[in-house]
C-alpha cells in the first residue's frame, strides 16, 4: 500500500470517535497501521468482521505477538500457501472470538527464497500446518523446531503443490 493511502486509510480511522464501543475492525487496522506502518499494507473488509491484511514477511512475528498479546487474537485456525509464477504467498487466518473478528493475514517470499518465520512459537498449532506447507510446497519456516516433511517419506525429492510437479 502506498504511504499515501495508508494515511487517507488512517485519518479516515482517527476522524472515526474513539470510544469503548468502537468498531473493532477499526482498532484492529488502526493498532496494526500504528505499530507497523512501514511492513503492513492492502487493509479490506472482507465483510462484517472479516479483515485482510498484507504484511512483510521480516516483521510476521512480531505481528503475530502483538496481535495475539495486544489485540486479542487467540487462535491461528489455517496456514495455506498459494503459488504465482515468481513468489508464494503464505496466508494466516487468525481468529479474535472476544471481537469477533477473522483476520487473513497474508505474506510473499519469492520461490527462490521460498522461506518465512515461523509462527509456531505465537501459536503452537502453527507447527504441523508448518510441516504441511514445507512438505507440499517446499516454503521453509525458519525457527520452527521440527521441520521436517509430515505427508511423505523423509527422503522424497519433490513438493507435489508445486506447480512445477512432474508426478
Amino acid at each position: 500500500m502506498t504511504e499515501g493511502r495508508q494515511r487517507v486509510l488512517r485519518e479516515g480511522i482517527e476522524k472515526a470517535p474513539s470510544r469503548i464501543d468502537e468498531v473493532p475492525e477499526d482498532r484492529v487496522v488502526r493498532a496494526l497501521l500504528d505499530h507497523f506502518s512501514s511492513a503492513v499494507s492492502d487493509f479490506q473488509k472482507l465483510r462484517q468482521g472479516v479483515l485482510r491484511a498484507k504484511i512483510e514477511r521480516y516483521e510476521l512475528v512480531k505481528a503475530c505477538r502483538f496481535l495475539r498479546d495486544s489485540l486479542g487474537f487467540e487462535h491461528l485456525s489455517m496456514i495455506s500457501a498459494v503459488e504465482y509464477d515468481n513468489r508464494f504467498e503464505v496466508v494466516y487466518h487468525i481468529a479474535s472470538y472476544q471481537n469477533k473478528l477473522l483476520l487473513e493475514l497474508i505474506t510473499h517470499t519469492p520461490k527462490e527464497d521460498s522461506a518465512v518465520d515461523s509462527v509456531s512459537s505465537v501459536w503452537g498449532g502453527a507447527n504441523w500446518q508448518e510441516r504441511e506447507a514445507y512438505d507440499l510446497m517446499g516454503i521453509r519456516f525458519n525457527n520452527h523446531p521440527k521441520l521436517e516433511r509430515i505427508l511423505l517419506p523423509k527422503d522424497y525429492l519433490y513438493h507435489p503443490l508445486r506447480k512445477d510437479f512432474k508426478g
